[in-house]
């Protein structure tokens, strides 16, 4: 009976073995064969079973390589995001659906933190024999995070190695932008494949005797610079429309602008053209004050090249107008109507604060002083400012009428008048 329940106790017992590595309790009683834990076996990729820690390389690489093969065979693709799945499904992750590419996010992280370390492996080696790894990894990590220099700057050091062509890398800079379109980097690398790649810093100009006649139509062929300037224009417009306020979009468009103001011929088209556009986007969006800014800047460049003559006259850009007066007058009144048909936005009244500076210095600091006639009487006397220039005093009492309209509403557009009139007494003096 003693016996019967030591045998009983030596089987329940359990004993923790110490050569186990995962300090699993076994029986002592069991067999040898027992004793040994089985490895866990991985789940199959594209399984239905929760995600395993760290996904093999292999499957890596044949993302990426998926991935870059779909950009390279397709250059309409247009789009790319990051496509919600809640887990691991058994097709690739990698999506293309009538030129829009897709990646699902249940392998964005493994396979960027994949990326990333051989990225960085990659930069430890001085001379790399086959760039095209290199390539397709900073690609990916681009796509998923365009936020990072060190990705561009290593695409940069290909580009000027000839590596890399300046096509590839504007195509992936217009599917990054599609997912984000307000990334600063983006617009800096584009800017510079401008400068360094495609229209690196000019030779001297010909002779006289080798000029080209460009007032008989013969002049040189449109160079890749121009072609690329002229679409940055759309690209500006397509990322203003996919992100409100995108301030980046319109600084770049600034820059586009400069560029083209240095290279005189097709100026009065492109002027004509940004002028119609800039008027068809307030229309449609009247708080974003980055647009007016735009705005502002395009008629001081219309204004200071029909002066140094690289426009023969206003006329050629706005029809109606061909004088700096006119042509501010004109922009004067077309805020007014949006002001009045969209009340309630301050960016509208900021704008037109520019505009009426703008107003001044060519009535009051340009113009010589015309006095009217003689003052009026003491009861009826105006300012002083507006007895000097009669011109001027058009503008000031339309203003005033602009006021006191905004001041017989009762919503947000009442306070903006009043500030309007503060700042017409504070600024102007009026």
């Amino acid at each position: 009976m003693d016996t019967a329940c030591f045998v009983l106790f030596l089987q329940v017992v359990p004993i923790r073995r110490p050569d186990s590595p995962t300090g699993h309790l076994y029986s002592k009683s069991k067999s040898k064969n027992n004793n040994k834990a089985s490895p866990p076996t991985p789940p199959a990729f594209g399984s239905n079973r929760p995600q395993s820690p760290k996904m093999e390389e292999a499957t890596c690489e044949r993302i990426i390589k998926k991935l870059d093969s779909l950009i390279s065979q397709d250059p309409l693709l247009d789009e790319f995001d990051i496509v919600f799945s809640p887990g691991e499904v058994n097709r690739s992750p990698v999506v293309s659906v009538e030129h829009k590419l897709g990646l699902e996010s249940w392998c964005m992280k493994h396979v960027y933190a994949h990326a990333h370390a051989h990225i960085l492996k990659a930069r430890r080696v001085k001379r790399i024999q086959d760039p095209g790894p290199l390539l397709r990894w900073t690609q990916f990590c681009l796509l998923v995070a365009p936020e990072v220099a060190t990705f561009w700057n290593i695409r940069k050091q290909l580009l000027q190695r000839g590596s890399l062509s300046a096509d590839t890398d504007l195509h992936l800079t217009r599917l990054v932008l599609s997912r984000k379109p307000k990334c600063m980097e983006v617009f800096q690398h584009r800017k510079w494949l401008f400068h360094h790649i495609l229209a690196p810093t000019p030779p001297p100009p010909p002779p006289p005797s080798c000029a080209t006649d460009h007032h008989n139509g013969s002049g040189p062929e449109e160079k890749p610079g121009c072609r690329f300037l002229v679409g940055e224009l759309e690209v500006c417009s397509w990322t203003a429309d996919k992100h409100q306020n995108n301030y980046h979009a319109w600084n770049h468009r600034l820059w586009v602008l400069q560029q083209l103001t240095e290279r005189p011929p097709g100026l009065a088209e492109v002027c004509r053209s940004e002028y119609e556009a800039c008027h068809r986007w307030v229309r449609t969006h009247v708080s974003e004050h980055s647009g007016l800014h735009y705005l502002q800047y395009l008629l001081a460049t219309m204004v200071t090249m029909a002066a140094e003559g690289a426009l023969a006259s206003l006329t050629e850009v706005v029809p109606s107008v061909s004088t700096p007066l006119e042509l501010y007058s004109a922009e004067l009144e077309f805020n007014r109507d949006l002001i009045e048909q969209y009340p309630g936005h301050e960016a509208l009244f900021c704008h037109r604060r520019v505009l009426l500076q703008r107003v001044q210095d060519l009535l009051l600091h340009t113009a010589p002083p015309q006095r009217t006639a003689s003052p009026p009487p003491p009861a009826l006397k105006r300012s002083c400012v507006e007895t000097v220039n009669s011109d001027w005093s058009a503008v000031l009492l339309a203003e005033r009428d602009l006021v006191n309209r905004s001041l017989k509403s009762q919503s947000y557009q009442r306070t903006l008048g009043e500030r309007h009139s503060h700042w017409l007494g504070n600024v102007l003096g009026v």
